[in-house]
């Protein structure tokens, strides 16, 4: 249960993140270029992450907590593939 207390400020925090007012940015990109990288992008990034944690062995009751914190540590190793992609296809973020 403390994992719970624990991970769900850290939920909160990469929420308010994604909605910051950042973007993508390539000037010889096209909008729909941009479009199809960053699904690609994210596709590849779901791809090489794990979506499913790891059975925990220390009971039931650590089970759950874990699970959420193996969630958000997955979705955030998903977030840096992702835009390492991007980069890599010469993109910024501004």
């Amino acid at each position: 249960m403390k994992k719970l207390f624990v991970a769900l400020p850290t939920l909160l925090a990469l929420c308010a993140c994604a909605g910051s007012p950042s973007a993508w940015r390539k000037e010889s990109a096209l909008p729909e270029q941009l479009e199809r990288d960053r699904i690609q992008c994210e596709r590849q990034a779901r791809l090489s992450v794990p979506g499913t944690s790891t059975p925990s062995l220390r009971g039931i009751n650590a089970g759950a907590g874990s699970g959420v914190s193996d969630g958000l540590a997955n979705a955030e190793r998903q977030m840096g593939l992702a835009n390492d992609c991007m980069r890599a296809k010469g993109y910024t973020l501004r």
